[in-house]
């Protein structure tokens, strides 16, 4: 009988400790569970609100209808205004006795650019009419000079044509009026002005045709033969915008950071029409919504600092 209870003992023994077991298991899931839930709450309190983001710089803007300010960038040149240019040539041959101004200087109305000695052996003046700069030069003393060269040019540059290559396939968008935006890589200059002429013919070598704006150049900035990038505005209305630097690629999809309570909150939206600093919206925002604009990347690389650490 004592052998029959020693034998029993070892599967009592054992349904205890399943018991135990179970037990256990049963009391440290929903415990486990709590430290799960306790931890996702101590992680959004301490993530960054959207106070603490306007610390750092994060400025908030409003979406709503706007103007997406399209922009038709195509190459162009700078050029002396041929209507204030001025070829000088002898109004008698003659020999030139003596040449008193030279490329790059200044003249005023009146000015003797040189002095010619006629073929009877009159000496007379060669003077300019028009106030400008000597960009040109044909001349030198002992020279025999006829009515048909050009001894000097004169430009006023207090103007410049800047004329523009436009292409066929985008010519049919530019009309005389329209704002352009011009900027030279030489010096990081820039400067907006309007179309005033568009040429009603096409170059045959080329297959542009040229349009045309008339620049001020107080100081001389823009140097005729300097190539530029001209920036043909062409606004698009929409009833939906948002700055071009709110949009971020998170996923493959386009997002907005958007507030939503005290916090920011990616949301997917459809582009419409992109221009240079606004972007229209088709779906996933609307008019009043508020979003984080400026240095809005703040917002982004925080998200994804965030999921870095959540997944490690």
């Amino acid at each position: 009988m004592r052998n029959l209870l020693q034998r029993r003992k070892p599967g009592v023994a054992m349904i205890r400790l399943l018991a135990f077991t179970l037990a256990v298991a049963c009391a440290v899931g929903p415990l486990k569970a709590a430290q799960e839930h306790e931890h996702d709450e101590h992680e959004h309190e301490h993530a960054f609100g959207i106070e603490e983001f306007q610390k750092f710089g994060v400025v908030l803007n409003t979406v709503s209808a706007g103007t997406v300010d399209v922009s038709i960038d195509l190459p162009a040149e700078v050029r002396p205004n041929a209507d204030r240019l001025s070829h000088l040539a002898a109004p008698f041959p003659g020999i030139v006795r003596a040449v008193h101004k030279t490329v790059g200087d200044s003249v005023a109305g009146g000015d003797v650019l040189a002095t010619i000695e006629s073929e009877n052996l009159v000496r007379y003046p060669l003077k300019t009419e028009l106030a400008g700069t000597v960009v040109d030069k044909h001349v030198t003393p002992g020279e025999i000079v006829t009515r048909e060269d050009h001894l000097f040019i004169i430009a006023d540059l207090s103007t410049v044509w800047v004329e523009i290559e436009v292409y066929l396939d985008v010519l049919p968008q530019v009309h005389e009026g329209q704002t352009v935006r011009l900027s030279s890589a030489v010096g990081q200059i820039e400067a907006e002005g309007t179309v005033s002429y568009i040429s009603p013919i096409v170059d045959p070598a080329t297959r542009t045709a040229t349009a045309r704006v008339v620049l001020p150049n107080s100081g001389g900035r823009w140097r005729p033969g300097t190539f530029v990038t001209a920036s043909i505005m062409d606004p698009v209305p929409a009833s939906t915008v948002v700055t071009r630097r709110a949009l971020h690629r998170i996923d493959g999809k386009d997002v907005v950071f958007v507030v939503d309570g005290d916090h920011f909150k990616p949301r997917t939206v459809v582009l419409g029409t992109v221009g240079r600093t606004m972007a229209q919206i088709h779906g996933g925002l609307a008019v009043g919504d508020r979003y984080a604009d400026e240095n809005s990347f703040l917002v982004k690389a925080e998200l994804l600092k965030g999921e870095a650490q959540h997944e490690h």
